[in-house]
């Protein structure tokens, strides 16, 4: 008998479940062969202490949030960057699963980190909206995992994986443009943009910008077919209140403004040369080109042998066939999105390679406003993916035959990118030495309750080892790597410490950590009649005559100025 109509399942969440399926299984697959499977082990967190720089500060980031109590705003840190703190979004360690873990931390392991599995989602997400924008050109499914695996290995993925992996999300690039496309086909839920905001104010804060004018495109696509306003608008304040909503909960806006901007705009640009330099270590035939600041490796575009094999046979269809359809009405928000996007991430200080284009003094009102995003050479991400997803479409569409062209692509780029994967593909466990190895730390994190390094000035990797230690022994950090902070709040108040340990005024349970070499030739000089000064490990260590750790088994005299009074 036939099955009751009431069990049968439509068309549409079949296709669903089918792509979904193959997203993970081909998001898993890649994973495997790009990064391995040691990553995906949630204990195993010595690779990334070992990565030192932005990889250990994201850790870092969730390692403090984790063991800091439930206050609002929910994403903020006292601990490190005491007393002043901090935000978890500020340390790139991904809300959206900081937040989550956090309530699971009583039952997760002491050594917890989700990086490994946060690369594996992104890849799987990249995966499932390739295939979902490749199901609007093609019914052929060889050609929809073929490109949707293209867009899986694309370069910008890859380097930004385990370096900054909250920036691996470029599937909300992909998700907008997806968004575009069915809102051109009046397709769309109208609550999808505003989920789509609220996911990458959870991640990363730039997605924001990056999203807005493909936002802007599908508005535009609205209004054509609707002709009603009151909609738009409704949208426009539900988008804001999204955003400032999310990023006030988060603790963005307890900085000033000022303190947002940073600096940095015009460094951390792209180049012109950008979509064909892989700079000196992303690809296996082609050299790395010459570059206009050292900065310019955030504008990182490089579209691999597999996305030069495309290109040349979708721009001769597109003119030859997709020009002559008139589809210009549906591109030209595109490639006015685009120009604004390039033009914004080349900055005001633009090159071809390191030939000068221009370079232009801004006002500084809109120098400071274009600090608030000052790493302007990751704006070219939509860009590359306008690129690549027209490349397929175009393809998918007008060759009789995608399928053997995009095969040879794929595994191109893949041998192409080989230096740039392979580099990131840890061959098993690994151990961390922390380099804190005297006896005195031990005794130091049971005594204390906090850690201050001073002066505050631009930090040295040396600093990783403290930053570690205070973090397992839950010791407050007054310095720290943060994407923004109030850097005059820091220098104030490492001043007033240095002064009042000039008084002899020194908190009995704090260790001092001094960082510059006059600093460190004064206290020889100067304080060690009322303070014991100590050289462990390569640092130079002040703490107060009635600290406790004096009194432990830690041999003071042997590696300390014992204070007279």
């Amino acid at each position: 008998m036939p099955a009751s109509p009431r069990f049968q399942i439509s068309p549409r969440i079949r296709h669903a479940a089918v792509l979904l399926a193959l997203s993970l299984v081909l998001g898993l697959a890649w994973y495997l062969l790009l990064y391995g499977r040691y990553p995906l082990y949630p204990s195993h967190v010595n690779w990334l202490y070992n990565a030192r720089g932005d990889v250990l500060q994201h850790q870092l980031g969730w390692e403090w949030f984790r063991q800091e109590p439930w206050r609002f705003p929910l994403g903020s840190i006292q601990a490190y960057g005491y007393p002043f703190g901090t935000s978890v979004a500020f340390m790139d360690a991904i809300p959206l699963l900081a937040i989550p873990f956090k309530l699971l931390s009583p039952w997760l392991e002491p050594n917890f980190q989700y990086y490994g599995f946060w690369e594996l989602a992104s890849l799987i997400g990249q995966v499932l909206f390739g295939l979902l924008i490749l199901s609007e050109f093609t019914r052929s499914w060889a050609v929809k995992i073929l490109g949707a695996s293209l867009l899986a290995i694309s370069a910008p993925m890859i380097f930004r994986a385990f370096y900054h992996s909250s920036l691996s999300a470029q599937w909300l690039l992909l998700a907008g443009i997806w968004f575009a496309l069915l809102e051109y086909r009046g397709r769309l839920w109208r609550g999808a943009w505003i989920l789509l905001f609220a996911l990458a104010m959870l991640i990363h804060v730039y997605f924001i910008p990056m999203l807005a004018p493909l936002w802007l495109i599908g508005l535009f696509f609205h209004y054509k077919k609707e002709k009603r306003r009151w909609p738009l608008l409704l949208e426009l304040l539900a988008a804001a209140a999204v955003v400032l909503g999310i990023g006030y909960s988060l603790g963005i806006f307890s900085l000033s403004y000022q303190s947002l901007q940073g600096s940095g705009f015009g460094f951390f640009s792209w180049n012109l040369d950008g979509f064909f330099n892989p700079f000196h270590f992303a690809s296996a035939f082609v050299q790395g080109l010459g570059t206009g600041t050292d900065g310019q490796f955030e504008g990182f575009s490089y579209l691999g042998l597999g996305g030069f094999l495309i290109l040349p046979p979708a721009i001769y269809l597109f003119f030859e066939k997709e020009v002559s359809r008139r589809r210009l009405g549906f591109l030209w928000p595109f490639g006015l999105a685009a120009l604004g996007l390039m033009l914004f991430a080349l900055s005001n200080r633009a090159f071809l390679g390191n030939f000068p284009l221009w370079d232009l003094e801004l006002p500084d009102a809109l120098l400071g406003f274009c600090n608030l995003f000052r790493t302007s050479g990751r704006f070219i991400l939509p860009v590359f993916y306008f690129i690549m997803v027209g490349g397929l479409a175009v393809l998918a569409r007008n060759l009789r035959h995608p399928a053997p062209v995009l095969l040879a692509a794929v595994l191109l780029q893949l041998v192409d990118l080989r230096p740039l994967y392979t580099a990131k593909t840890p061959t098993g466990f690994t151990r961390y030495e922390s380099g804190l190895l005297m006896e005195f730390w031990e005794p130091a994190a049971q005594t204390n309750a906090h850690i201050v390094i001073i002066p505050a000035k631009k930090l040295t990797s040396e600093y990783e080892p403290l930053a570690i230690f205070a973090a397992h022994n839950r010791l407050t950090l007054n310095l720290g790597y943060f994407a923004r902070s109030d850097v005059q709040a820091f220098q104030s108040y490492a001043q007033e410490t240095w002064a009042q340990l000039k008084a002899g005024q020194a908190d009995d349970r704090t260790i001092y950590v001094l960082s510059d070499p006059e600093w460190i030739a004064f206290a020889k000089s100067n304080l060690t009649r009322s303070l014991y000064f100590c050289e462990l490990d390569e640092f130079a260590i002040l703490f107060s005559a009635d600290n406790a750790v004096a009194q432990t088994d830690f041999n003071a005299p042997l590696y300390c100025s014992i204070p007279s009074r």
